[in-house]
């Protein structure tokens, strides 16, 4: 089985045959995909195990040769301890990111990764997402990639319906007419977006 069938197969198993689910996501080789369905299984986990198949996820995670993909995929394990309810380590877990985002060279790479892991935080506490937003607003500039403006104004949306005021300063960080102009319009057109799902169960 390929990984992204693999990975699938347990995201449908989880919440009813678990076990085989988690037996499935362990056998996946591609680091990326295994993370992705031990997070899932992990969500669903009947009992508060739940943490030690966390671990793993965030193991394979970091198994990756790219910073970049190692801060992506660690979207799942984070909103994973989120919807559980344990923020402790899915704050470790952000602060990692960001600081480890850095290291990222190519621009349009490390708004991608800063954005993936601010859609994992976003609905939870604003302590948990406000530095994520920050490090994203930084990661705009200088513009080298597309990517950058397409998160960045994507991010301001999803800020902007419930904190309005911090949008807003996220305009004194920026100094790119384009981003400033985008940034302002949807400030003033209030547009507003919500983050991605990361966990669903299909039929459910």
């Amino acid at each position: 089985m390929n990984p992204t069938a693999a990975r699938s197969l347990a995201n449908r198993l989880a919440a009813e045959q678990p076990e085989q689910a988690l037996k499935i996501a362990r056998s996946i080789d591609a680091s990326w995909f295994r993370c992705q369905a031990l997070s899932q299984v992990a969500r669903y986990w009947p009992d508060e195990s739940y943490d030690k198949i966390l671990v793993e996820a965030v193991r394979a995670a970091d198994a990756q040769d790219q910073v970049f993909n190692q801060i992506a995929v660690s979207a799942w394990p984070i909103r994973a301890y989120l919807e559980r309810g344990n923020m402790p380590p899915a704050q470790k877990l952000l602060a990692k990111c960001i600081q480890a985002a850095g290291a990222i060279e190519n621009m349009g790479s490390r708004s991608e990764a800063l954005f993936s892991i601010f859609q994992a935080s976003k609905p939870f506490s604003p302590d948990l997402w406000q530095p994520v937003f920050a490090a994203l607003v930084e990661a705009a500039e200088p513009v080298l990639s597309w990517r950058q403006l397409r998160n960045l104004k994507s991010a301001v949306a999803m800020v902007a319906g419930s904190n309005p005021d911090l949008a807003r300063r996220s305009l004194d960080k920026l100094s790119d007419p384009k981003n400033l102009s985008t940034v302002r319009r949807y400030l003033d057109e209030a547009i507003f977006a919500e983050p991605r799902p990361f966990f669903w169960i299909e039929g459910h």
